[in-house]
């Protein structure tokens, strides 16, 4: 590693670190690959996909339900997320898995908060599993 390091600098030579917060898109961070081995992290025993997207997509919906190139069958209970309060950046989502009409799974989430009665609530695709 420290060959590669020297070759390529450090900053191309990353090593997965958890982090540990709730929300997916915080909870993994990007470290150099030589120096101090990774604190073990428990993690939790839920589900998550092996590919978590940079930006969630927004689903469309029809008849009422996710739509991502086939309508979605919600196959998992919900899984709540509530973070982010401590630092100004509010999350409050229900996870689910989801399966496509092509059998792929899916990792999608419906907001909780700021949707306005009567309105539909705001699904989002965030991962895909292998």
């Amino acid at each position: 590693m420290e060959l590669l390091t020297a070759r390529l600098g450090a900053d191309n030579i990353l090593r997965p670190e958890p982090v540990p917060d709730y929300r997916p898109e915080v909870a993994n961070s990007w470290v150099p690959a030589v120096g101090k081995p990774p604190r073990p992290t428990a993690l939790p025993p839920l589900p998550r996909p092996t590919w978590l997207l940079d930006k969630p997509i927004a689903l469309l919906m029809r008849d009422h339900r996710p739509f991502y190139g086939s309508p979605l069958r919600i196959v998992s209970p919900p899984e709540r997320i509530e973070a982010g309060w401590w630092d100004g950046q509010l999350q409050t989502r229900d996870y689910y898995v989801a399966e496509g009409r092509d059998h792929s799974f899916y990792w999608i989430y419906q907001e909780r908060m700021g949707s306005r009665e009567g309105d539909e609530s705001r699904w989002y695709l965030h991962g895909l599993f292998g």
